[in-house]
Order: C-alpha cells, then structure tokens, then sequence
C-alpha cells in the first residue's frame, strides 16, 4: 500500500502550493496598499500644516505642493489638491486632498490570469487643519 501512495504527497503540494503562494502575494500587496495609504496621509497632514502655517506666500499653491510630494516618498505619481486654503486673518479650515493610483503586484496579473479584472483602487487622503486667528 505503501507503494501506491508514494506520489500523493508530490500531488498534494502541487495542488497547494499556488494557493499559498497567492496567500503571500496578498499578504505582500495589501501590506504596500497600507504602506501607500499612510504615505498619501502623512504628505495631505504636511500639505495642510503648510496651508495654515504659510497663510500667504507668493504662490501657495506651489509651496503645497512640493511639500507633499517630499513628504509622499515611495508614491511616485501623488495628485494634490487643496481645497481650501488659509488667508491672513480668516478664520476657518485648511484642506488639501492628495490621490494616487495603485496598482497591484500580484493579486492584479494572478486574477488577470484567470480571466477577471480587478480595476486599480485610487487610494486618497484629506489633511484638515484649522486655520489660526
């Protein structure tokens, strides 16, 4: 008996091993999926201390921007927005929105393999900080 089963367990791990190796490059894409997602709110929370902290530079806009993307390091292609920015003397809120798109390592190609589509998320953050005075 012990004869005929010789080849089970090569059969077994043949069967198994691409589900784990899915496991693993899940566990590897979401793992970059959070680390972008934090990238995207620490560089909008820099965006909207920049729009309180500067109320009024020549080109606010200009500051915003090369603020997050020195703080987006690791999201090659951040998209920044600030909705609303800071004036001398106004009270209200500063918000600055910064979007990339993200694309899937493994889980994207191994579900393209089997015939479905997994569209790219945009991950997205809204730094919000209140305006002084």
């Amino acid at each position: 008996m012990a004869r005929t089963e010789r080849g089970a367990s090569a059969v077994e791990f043949a069967i198994i091993l691409p589900v784990l190796l899915l496991v693993l490059g899940g566990i590897v894409d979401f793992g970059r999926y959070f680390f972008f997602q934090i990238q995207l709110t620490n560089a909008a929370r820099e965006g909207a201390r920049v729009a309180i902290a500067y109320p009024s530079p020549p080109d606010p806009t200009a500051s915003i921007n090369a603020r997050v993307m020195a703080a987006a390091g690791g999201v090659p292609s951040a998209a920044v927005t600030p909705v609303a920015i800071c004036s001398s003397g106004v009270t209200g809120y500063a918000t600055v929105v910064v979007s990339a798109p993200f694309t899937w390592s493994v889980l994207g190609p191994a579900i393209n393999m089997v015939g479905g589509t997994w569209v790219a998320p945009t991950a997205a953050s809204t730094g919000v900080m209140r305006c002084p005075g």
